[in-house]
């Protein structure tokens, strides 16, 4: 190893910051003044400096922490002007830069950035020819010796000017040993160190090349002139605090392996990077490949004020001619329907919100027009706004009124749910009213307050019209401010791809899907209905008669008194409340414990088949379609994954013949028609072996293996042909489990094997598949350095802010980016699905990785190959996607 390089880079970004045309920014708004002096810094130290292969660099970072210094003197960078937020923006860019460039970044907890950089350069000291540390501050000068030099930046962002203790001393007049003393002197205003007062640079050099050190100066006070010994006098408390506040920390704990910080090159991420940034220059500077892209340059203005109430005005149809011209000469403009109904089906439009402009909003009241002339006014609002960037909270819905209404889809450009969940997606809350005191501390006007304040008031159809006005302004205009506080957050966190490549193209699709509508053979649910209520009867009885008395198997009291008083049965665990638990977990770990426990079991499980599914579906059915409409929610699972409800369609019982049954009600409505189920083979296990690149996984799935019985080959170390159906069902519980980070506990609790041969198992499981573990340990790497984990196409969970214990953050942690990738598949198949099916076949349901479509039976051979051929070249993967056909009248796995 030849030398270290250390660089300030907290130093130096602040100073690419304040160097460069703070304007500076992409097409799509990121500020990039800060990224781009760094980027070109870096390059300039690795042009001239830095041996590939041999050197090693490291980018050394501030953390937002409290240190020593803090404690000795709480002013300490306490003046210091609040930092620009497009400054602090650009830190999660810079890192990825310097990552991009091949260089490693250290941050640690507890002390600042100099401290590190102190420890480091001492350290390798012992391990390198030569020691440079990149940085603007005087106070790192301190460390320059034989070994140790400094890279001061000079003018601009690329003039480096090296220190070594000569030109320490042509610099100041004295040698590096001495500087700690002169800024105990002089103070540094940049870190709020104090100093002498009064004593500027040309005393304080003076002083020190006369005295030598601080303890020297003050033993000869009286030698100096009555001004500075005044000033020495009344600033000596400041100075010697200084001198403690300068000194470098030398010890920080640091376990560094040199090797890992050998510079080795560029890595593949840099020309996205560069070419995301828009730096041209650098790339052509690189020799790489600049993207020619279309831009959408929006010109939105700065808005300064988000807050505060806005001004909302009615209008009527006297009123369009104006405000549509007003309309058309705008871009981005906000859009809400006011209905009677949720119901796009029952929904009624009175009126439409439009807001262009923040704290400003118009109502266009139509609730009291014809038929006619409503759809006169919206063909023309529509002619309008299908050429606009639209924006909106859960658009999804709008769409799906205005399409009943004879309007066509349209892709949305901003929808504010989709851009909060999309940036804090374990948040759980995101209708417009929690947003806006989220991000904008505003109290909107709640829709019962209007509705229950007025006598004989059902819907907004019935309140003035002005009330309306000020409400539906209200949500218009509040959209649009949380766009100009989310749009940026897009960027910033860069969900670009995910929000305008996936979630929004897939708005429209979802809203056709849910407007198709699923058919259920409602007699043939009544007949199931008799038939489970008939077993069910049966089963409480004979519960009854081994317990010799009457008892209700689904109350939790009753059954623990049976159990536990009467049977004596031994109890496995308590609930939060202190009581024995009767859950249905519980139940299954005592089932062999005595023969009423399987009973009560069955019972529990009818009864919930009864009223979840059989009891409740035919009262969903909508009189107007006679077909069950669901809700498809992008914003329902933290992961990506889409769910269901309203009912929930995605979670109709498979998994035994009882719930079959229920699934087997779905079916195709008409004569001569069927469904198609299209479903991913292994997509997760596909989406692992491209993730984790792990050869065995990839070979495997390019020639089409059997995964499940390779694995288990290995665990129980029998050849492939000798693998029974029992071995290969532990094989493929493994290959699930390991997506989702199992412990030897978890896996044990899975598959009935002991603690020991689970753990067994897993340690076998990595030796075949070694990227995995790998790949794994990536993860948490990453997560750690990060706080988030991320999907291929940039989707990110951000879990450093939630609060999970280290199981449950490991094992969220492996999983999200595979089942989020596996997600992210299946909407971008949706999507092309959704521009290439033929009209007569209709997407009607999407269960994770299925999708089901209702088409006439002589068509199937046609959509089939266009099915499979789209979901298998959605995307491109290191491995083969694969989907399974299957056709039948009713809906079966």
């Amino acid at each position: 190893m030849r030398n270290l390089y250390l660089i300030d880079g907290s130093g130096v970004a602040y100073r690419a910051f304040f160097a460069l045309d703070q304007n500076l920014k992409t097409t799509s708004g990121i500020p990039t003044n800060a990224i781009y002096g760094v980027t070109k810094m870096i390059l300039k130290i690795l042009e001239k400096y830095v041996l590939k292969d041999e050197d090693a660099i490291i980018f050394v970072m501030d953390k937002k922490t409290v240190t020593y210094r803090h404690k000795l003197l709480e002013s300490y960078k306490a003046n210091r002007p609040e930092t620009p937020k497009i400054f602090k923006d650009q830190i999660p860019y810079i890192l990825e830069i310097v990552n991009a460039l091949g260089i490693k970044t250290i941050a640690e907890e507890g002390v600042e950035a100099d401290d590190v950089i102190a420890t480091l350069a001492l350290k390798g000291e012992n391990n390198f020819n030569q020691v440079y540390i990149l940085s603007s501050d005087k106070d790192l000068m301190q460390l320059v010796n034989d070994n140790i030099k400094m890279l001061r930046i000079g003018r601009g962002i690329t003039d480096i000017i090296e220190y070594d203790i000569k030109k320490v001393y042509e610099k100041y007049g004295f040698g590096p040993e001495k500087i700690q003393d002169f800024l105990a002197l002089t103070g540094d205003t940049a870190d709020n160190i104090p100093g002498v007062k009064g004593i500027g640079e040309k005393t304080a050099t003076k002083l020190i090349k006369e005295y030598g050190s601080l303890e020297e100066i003050y033993k000869n006070i009286r030698n100096t002139t009555k001004s500075i010994q005044n000033k020495l006098e009344n600033g000596k408390e400041m100075a010697f605090l200084s001198k403690k506040l300068v000194q470098l920390v030398t010890d920080v704990p640091l376990e560094i392996n040199w090797e890992d910080y050998i510079y080795r090159g560029f890595n593949e991420n840099l020309e996205k990077l560069l070419n995301e940034f828009e730096f041209r220059s650098i790339l052509k500077e690189l020799g790489l490949k600049e993207e020619k892209k279309f831009v959408r340059v929006e010109n939105l203005p700065e808005i300064d004020d988000l807050s505060g109430k806005g001004n909302y005005e009615l209008l009527y149809e006297k009123d369009l001619p104006e405000f549509f011209e007003k309309l058309e000469n705008q871009n981005i403009i906000s859009f809400d329907l006011e209905t009677t109904s949720i119901d796009p089906y029952q929904a009624e439009i009175l009126g439409i919100a439009i807001a262009f402009e923040p704290k400003k909003g118009y109502y266009i009241d139509i609730s009291k027009e014809s038929y006619d002339k409503k759809i006169k006014i919206l063909s023309e609002l529509w002619n309008i706004l299908k050429n606009k960037d639209l924006i909106g909270q859960n658009l999804k819905y709008d769409l799906s009124v205005m399409k009943i209404h004879g309007f066509d889809f349209k892709v949305p450009y901003f929808d504010t749910m989709i851009a909060a969940y999309l940036v804090s997606p374990d948040s759980r809350r995101f209708n417009m009213d929690d947003l806006a005191k989220k991000y904008l501390n505003y109290e909107t006007i709640k829709y019962d307050e209007i509705v229950n304040n007025t006598l004989f008031a059902n819907t907004l159809k019935d309140i003035d019209p002005n009330k309306v006005a000020e409400y539906s302004g209200e949500d218009a205009d509040i959209t649009l401010r949380l766009f100009h506080v989310l749009r940026p957050k897009i960027y910033e966190f860069e969900l670009e791809k995910v929000m305008f490549d996936i979630e929004n193209p897939l708005i429209p699709v979802l809203a056709k899907m849910e407007l198709n509508g699923v058919f259920f053979d409602i007699p043939y649910l009544k007949q199931l209905e008799k038939e489970y209520t008939k077993i069910s009867n049966n089963i409480l009885q004979e519960i009854r008669e081994i317990a010799g008395y009457d008892i209700n198997p689904n109350s939790p009291k009753q059954i623990r008194e049976l159990l536990f008083e009467k049977l004596s049965l031994t109890p496995k665990r308590k609930t939060k409340g202190g009581q024995f638990s009767t859950n249905a977990q519980v139940l299954e770990e005592m089932k062999n414990d005595h023969p009423i426990i399987q009973k009560i079991l069955d019972y529990r499980k009818y009864q919930k088949l009864l009223s979840t599914y059989i009891q409740s579906i035919p009262k969903l059915v909508n009189k107007k379609t006679k077909r069950v409409h669901t809700s498809f929610n992008q914003t329902g699972a933290a992961t990506g994954r889409l769910s269901s409800s309203d009912p929930n369609l995605q979670n109709l019982p498979i998994r035994e013949t009882e719930g079959e049954k229920i699934r087997n009600a779905v079916k195709a409505e008409k004569d001569g028609y069927v469904l198609l189920s299209a479903d991913y083979s292994q997509i997760e296990l596909r989406v692992l072996a491209h993730m984790s690149k792990d050869p065995v996984l990839i070979e495997s799935f390019k020639n089409d293996l059997d995964i499940h019985t390779i694995t288990a080959s290995k665990l129980f170390d029998v050849p492939e042909n000798q693998v029974d159906h029992k071995m290969r069902q532990i094989g493929k519980m493994i290959n699930f489990s390991i997506i989702y980070g199992v412990s030897s506990y978890g896996l044990s609790e899975r598959t009935g094997v002991s603690i020991n041969d689970a753990g067994i198992f897993i340690k076998k499981y990595f030796e075949l598949y070694k990227k995995v573990e790998e790949y794994q340990q990536q993860i948490l790497s990453d997560l750690a350095k990060n706080g988030y984990v991320e999907t291929i196409f940039g989707r990110k969970r951000f879990l450093n802010s939630l609060r999970l214990n280290k199981n449950d953050l490991k094992r969220i942690a492996i999983n999200t980016p595979i089942q989020g990738t596996a997600s992210d598949i299946m909407k971008i198949a949706m999507i092309k699905l959704n521009e290439r099916l033929p009209e007569y076949a209709k997407m009607i349901l999407q269960v994770h990785d299925e999708i089901v479509i209702e088409l006439p039976k002589d068509k199937v051979d046609e959509v089939s190959k266009i099915v499979k051929d789209t979901m298998e070249n959605a995307v491109s993967l290191d491995v083969p996607l694969k989907v399974d056909i299957n056709v039948s009248e009713r809906w079966t796995k």
